[in-house]
């Protein structure tokens, strides 16, 4: 058996890697859609906890402010005022909290263990201090500045490591998509806005309750603040406009910034300027004061909740996106693998079959025995055209045998032959060539449109098969030229032999070149009476296999012409030729075999770029010229090649 593959079978291993390369590529595809589905459902959950979260922030920012401002109150009035406020306030914070804080239960972050652990313990203080706040206010005459001081330090800690919270969660969630990441940013910044929204609350409430004025310190507080503020709103606004978000909350987001704008510049004059007031009494009291700062916020609150709607509606096209992904690749994966099943189909029962049958029939005709019955002749393509020149060719075989033993050769008959052999070998060149050259070309797409997905195992068997189909198309060449070089006349002229080997050197420079090869003439070549391009063709295979064949760093080939050859045998021949060369030599068993057609001696390696007839073509040139070649060599001791062109003019005795 030979050690290379059957075409045949290359066709089966081909289809059968390209079926697992598009599997591998569609289940990847698929995979991945289904990781980025689940990443996107998690995401629409991760929303609703970070929402919970920044509510509980900015409802226990609102309830810090005013349960400090019931505490430094100087009357009881203003304290039964606020009352109904902080038990909303507490009521929305305790709500928001717990929620958050269960849904937190459902992610596995070890690196918020830590401050989850903090947060329930700030919790169960805040509670104690609900308690101290509430036994103070029912004595409004007192001072509570010292408590008012712990509670809003107590509060301020909880609310920053809420935020802390919702940073360390969020980032988790960043990576899945870049708009929903914008989206997430412009809430941060929205966070910073009602912070220090509620830090410019708490201070100015506390300043209207004392009718104190502002110290040089907490006016420099008041304008870090603005500043913060004012950058935020330009960055969320930046962020609202990049990730697309903006058409869809503009009008929210105008609100709360007229809303932020209005009360900021409202308050300005009397509290960003020391001494502005010049000890005139406020013009607003603490609540009411707390009643627009609320308004304020709750303009704000207005704007999250259109975000994030709006981030919902998004994270809603991504999932069904993705359910689209998988849908259409799972499809694809479906088709492609029908499509492979179906090609296997096409390639066992359409053209292995029926050519092994035509291989075995036309061994059958070759030795005399009739063509089975059952070759597929009846179809239309290729390969039925094939089967019906195998039954011709049959019949002609048969004629001829009949007619040769009856009256001898028959001409027509003969003319009958070639005609059914001249059409085999237009179809094998022909119609065989097309599907090798859609094996080449569909191999080529692939290459071209896929090879950024391909691992270098996939990209490799695909280049191997480009070769394969090349080569087969040149073995299909070689065949029909080699069917038509014995039955083509000889173009008979006189020919210089030294103009030949010219022509043939000006054609190989570049070869010979490359591979430090030179071609030496010891003597002026006689003028032959041959057809020249055939004669060309004989010398340029044997110079090209004298240099690839040859591992000698400076490779020679020496071609000469003898009036008279004597063998190491003692046969004697007239008017001879040789091609000689210095490379790895020939085994004297592989003197004969190297003539038969596609044998080759050399190693895979050495022979990629051939097709084993270069020798075939050079004998059977030499037979219709009615000559011989012969062949003397040794293994590393250099190969000669004789050949005579003129007929049988040998001397074959022997010589003492």
């Amino acid at each position: 058996m030979s050690k290379r593959l059957a075409i045949r079978n290359i066709l089966l291993l081909t289809v059968g890697a390209l079926t697992l390369v598009i599997a591998i590529l569609v289940l990847h595809e698929v995979y991945g859609e289904w990781q980025r589905l689940e990443k996107i459902e998690s995401l629409k959950d991760a929303m609703n906890l970070s929402d919970q979260l920044f509510n509980a922030t900015e409802n226990l920012s609102v309830e810090r402010d005013i349960a400090a401002t019931m505490l430094y109150a100087p009357d009881a009035a203003t304290v039964n005022d606020l009352k109904p406020r902080l038990e909303e306030s507490r009521k929305r914070t305790d709500g928001a909290m717990s929620a958050a804080m269960q849904m937190l239960k459902t992610y596995a972050f070890p690196e918020l263990a830590g401050l989850q652990e903090k947060i329930g313990k700030q919790r169960t203080d805040i509670q104690d201090f609900r308690v101290q706040i509430d036994q103070a206010v029912a004595s409004p005459q007192e001072r509570h500045d010292a408590l008012a001081k712990r509670w809003s330090d107590q509060a301020t800690g909880l609310i920053q490591q809420t935020q802390d919270l919702w940073i360390g969660f969020v980032k988790h969630f960043t990576d899945i998509d870049p708009v929903v990441t914008q989206h997430l940013r412009f809430k941060h910044f929205l966070g910073i806005i009602t912070d220090y929204t509620g830090r410019e609350r708490a201070l100015i409430s506390r300043l209207l309750v004392e009718n104190a004025d502002p110290t040089p310190d907490e006016v420099a507080q008041l304008l870090r603040g603005e500043g913060t503020i004012d950058l935020s709103w330009k960055v969320s606004l930046i962020l609202a406009d990049h990730s697309g978000l903006y058409p869809a909350i503009a009008s929210s987001y105008a609100d709360a910034k007229s809303h932020y704008s209005t009360l900021h510049d409202m308050m300005r004059d009397l509290f960003y300027v020391p001494g502005a007031r010049h000890g005139v009494a406020y013009p607003i009291g603490a609540d009411l004061w707390l009643e627009l700062s609320t308004q304020a916020t709750e303009s704000l609150d207005a704007l999250k909740e259109v975000s994030l709607r709006e981030t919902q509606r998004y994270i809603d096209q991504l999932e069904a996106q993705a359910r689209r992904a998988i849908l259409v690749h799972s499809l694809l994966l479906l088709f492609a693998l029908l499509l492979c099943l179906y090609s296997f189909w096409i390639i066992i029962y359409r053209v292995i079959h029926p050519i092994n049958a035509m291989v075995e029939a036309l061994l059958d005709a070759a030795e005399g025995k009739p063509v089975p019955p059952t070759l597929p002749a009846g179809r239309q393509d290729e390969i039925g055209k094939l089967a019906q020149v195998l039954h011709a060719f049959q019949k002609n075989a048969q004629e001829i045998k009949h007619t040769a033993v009856m009256l001898g050769i028959h001409t027509k008959a003969l003319e009958r032959s070639n005609k059914e052999l001249d059409d085999f070998a237009y179809i094998a060149s022909h119609d065989l060539k097309e599907p090798l050259r859609g094996i080449h070309n569909h191999s080529n797409f692939l290459l071209e449109d896929n090879r950024d997905r391909l691992d270098e195992e996939s990209i490799r068997k695909l280049n191997r098969l480009v070769y394969l189909s090349q080569r087969m198309e040149r073995l299909v060449n070689d065949l029909l030229y080699f069917s038509r070089l014995g039955r083509q006349d000889l173009a008979i002229q006189p020919t210089d032999m030294n103009e030949v080997i010219h022509d043939i050197e000006s054609t190989l420079d570049i070869f010979l070149a490359e591979r430090k090869a030179s071609i030496v003439i010891p003597n002026p070549l006689p003028t032959v009476v041959c057809d020249k391009p055939r004669v060309t063709e004989l010398l340029r295979n044997l110079i090209t296999n004298a240099i690839k064949y040859n591992d000698k760093p400076e490779k020679v080939v020496e071609i000469g012409f003898l009036d008279k050859y004597i063998s190491p045998k003692g046969m004697a021949s007239q008017h001879v030729f040789y091609v000689k060369d210095n490379g790895r030599g020939i085994a004297p068993e592989f003197h004969e075999e190297i003539f038969r057609i596609f044998r080759r001696l050399q190693s895979s390696a050495d022979s990629e770029d051939g097709t084993g007839v270069g020798l075939t073509f050079v004998k059977k040139i030499v037979e219709r010229h009615g000559g011989k070649i012969w062949i003397e060599s040794e293994p590393n001791e250099g190969t000669v090649f004789y050949f005579t062109l003129e007929g049988p003019q040998d001397d074959t005795t022997e010589t003492t």
